[in-house]
């Protein structure tokens, strides 16, 4: 080719043949076009190597240093699906050093004696000989890592009721005097009377949203149901912290440990002082104060999954280290007594419980979890749209079942098992 030099690169060669679409071919294309650019610049080290005879030597060091660098090039072609930034690293290489030694590869046709120190090819690596992406392409597992979050356990504990109304009410025995007794005859019979209360429970609505780009939604193929995933996880999160311990004023709703009743048992309860109490103590004992409030029994327990630990570690003494048998596991499930179940969760502090006959307890829903796409001012020119989650309910503790459910801590309970 008449018109090549050392200084023709790679675009200019493809131009000399008329190629203008070299990223298009295909892969065994490219790669020999590559090879035909590397044996041209070859040709002029023969060339060099016909008119300097004298300097063989120094000629075919060069020459084997190139042929290295082609070997090793030709090894890397075979594993990359891409050769454009590879030839113009390894071409850029072998062009630079036969401009640099130019004038000296010229002189040598004057001066036999003079010696020419070639450049030799550099070892290729990633860090030196990859730009503009990564080679192999990495294989990303689908979805999305979401942050750790709590799992909703108390709301599945309450009894699920729907509904199509606002207000929930209940009609609730109140005052009532009196009694049934056995009568003597010719004399009056016993009188019973009581009132009827009226209490209700408003719906409440808990929401949630989030403002995202169209391009997102288009771009990402998961982002929308990793959104709605998203909305309903933090969504229902409010929901059981307001089921668990609202305080019903305003939009809250009014949780279970909030209309419960206060731990209230005592050494008295027991006819003496609990001796060296601890959690198991305070746990019978609640239940005890259910069963004297004819609620039945306590169905479940809510703990910190600290006190769980502490629980299933507690030894019967400080010298015996014996565990206590009171609790009984069945699978993953803890029971006190084969009755209670003791569920972890981080809802409750540390140090503290909720214990209860929970099938009085109701989750009321109206229309269950709605999802709504929608614009908000200039989202619309702005290409944003917004995802809002909403539910609406209540939560139904019944005025004369509230003392079916136990709240407190354990420092405390443990010292009025201490005292008659």
């Amino acid at each position: 080719m008449e018109n090549f030099t050392a200084e023709t690169t790679f675009e200019e060669y493809l131009g000399m043949l008329g190629i203008t679409n070299f990223d298009e071919l295909p892969e065994e294309e490219q790669a020999k076009l590559v090879q035909d650019y590397q044996d041209a610049l070859a040709n002029l080290v023969k060339m060099y190597e016909e008119e300097n005879k004298k300097n063989k030597t120094q000629i075919s060091v060069m020459k084997n240093q190139m042929e290295i660098g082609f070997k090793e090039l030709s090894k890397k072609l075979e594993k990359m699906k891409s050769v454009e930034s590879v030839v113009k690293s390894f071409s850029a290489q072998i062009r630079e050093s036969l401009m640099a030694n130019k004038q000296a590869l010229s002189d040598l046709k004057n001066d036999k004696n003079k010696s020419v120190v070639f450049k030799a090819v550099g070892n290729m690596t990633f860090s030196g000989n990859l730009s503009g992406g990564n080679v192999p392409v990495e294989d990303r597992i689908e979805g999305l890592n979401v942050i750790a979050s709590r799992e909703n356990k108390f709301l599945s504990a309450l009894q699920a009721k729907a509904t199509s109304s606002n207000v929930i009410s209940w009609v609730a025995q109140a005052n009532k005097d009196g009694s049934a007794g056995q009568t003597a005859e010719g004399t009056a019979k016993n009188k019973i009377d009581f009132d009827l209360v009226v209490a209700s429970e408003n719906v409440k609505k808990t929401t949630a949203y989030i403002k995202i780009s169209n391009e997102m939604l288009d771009d990402v193929d998961w982002m929308q149901s990793e959104i709605e995933a998203e909305l309903m996880r933090e969504l229902f999160k409010a929901v059981e912290n307001g089921a668990f311990s609202g305080d019903g004023t305003g939009a809250n709703l009014k949780g279970v440990k909030t209309v419960a009743t206060a731990f209230a048992i005592t050494g008295a309860d027991f006819g003496e002082v609990v001796v060296n109490p601890n959690i198991v103590d305070v746990l019978v004992a609640g239940n005890l104060q259910i069963e004297l409030a004819e609620q039945g029994q306590a169905s479940l327990c809510f703990l910190n999954p600290r006190d769980i630990a502490k629980l299933k570690v507690q030894k019967v003494s400080g010298t015996d280290k014996r565990y206590i048998d009171r609790l009984q596991t069945i699978g993953d499930t803890l029971l006190l007594d084969g009755i209670t179940k003791i569920v972890p969760t981080t809802l409750i502090p540390t140090g503290e419980f909720l214990m209860g006959n929970f099938d009085k307890a109701y989750l009321v829903e109206k229309d269950g979890v709605k999802f709504d796409i929608g614009y908000e001012n200039d989202d619309f020119t702005k290409n944003f749209v917004t995802l809002l989650a909403e539910w609406r309910g209540a939560v139904v503790v019944k005025t004369n079942d509230r003392t079916a459910f136990i709240k407190g801590d354990f420092a405390s309970a443990e010292a009025l098992l201490q005292t008659t």
